[in-house]
């Protein structure tokens, strides 16, 4: 799998806490990753369980989301959270996260993946939400290195 399919197996991970907050996250991934499988029906579980970025992504999501939610809330004066739909808030999660703790990953890189997966897994406004969220906050803290944009 290339980092775009494991990103976007992390951002549906994400979706689905979204959904039960309440559970173990240790579980949900268990559960996740022996259902997940891809296009051609072959079970990827163990790469997706052996890939750093996935399990810390995930983690990292689910251990920083009222800080991520904050950012997001912060970021989006106009919109209330209520209603900003999951599936953006759960790439905007994700996003902000790679940003603020994964400084291996360039913040354009973070921004431009978002918006792909804004475009593919929501409606067709939302990769133009999903930038501007992002670009505001970046905006706001002046985390980019000038190298970078």
């Amino acid at each position: 799998m290339n980092r775009r399919q494991i990103r976007e197996a992390a951002l549906c991970m994400i979706f689905d806490y979204s959904f039960h907050t309440d559970s173990d996250t240790s579980e949900q991934l268990d559960l996740y990753l022996e259902n997940f499988q891809d296009k051609d029906t072959k079970n990827i579980s163990d790469e997706l369980r052996q890939d750093d970025y996935f399990t810390k992504a995930y983690f990292g999501v689910v251990s920083n989301i009222d800080e991520l939610d904050e950012i997001i809330a912060s970021c989006s004066k106009k919109w209330s959270s209520k209603r900003i739909s999951r599936v953006s808030k759960s790439i905007l999660r994700l996003a902000l996260y790679e940003i603020i703790y994964m400084k291996d990953i360039p913040c354009q890189v973070s921004v431009n993946e978002a918006v792909e997966l804004a475009k593919k897994f929501d409606s067709e406004e939302s990769y133009t939400f999903v930038n501007g969220i992002l670009g505001a906050y970046l905006r706001s803290k002046d985390v980019c290195s000038a190298s970078e944009e």
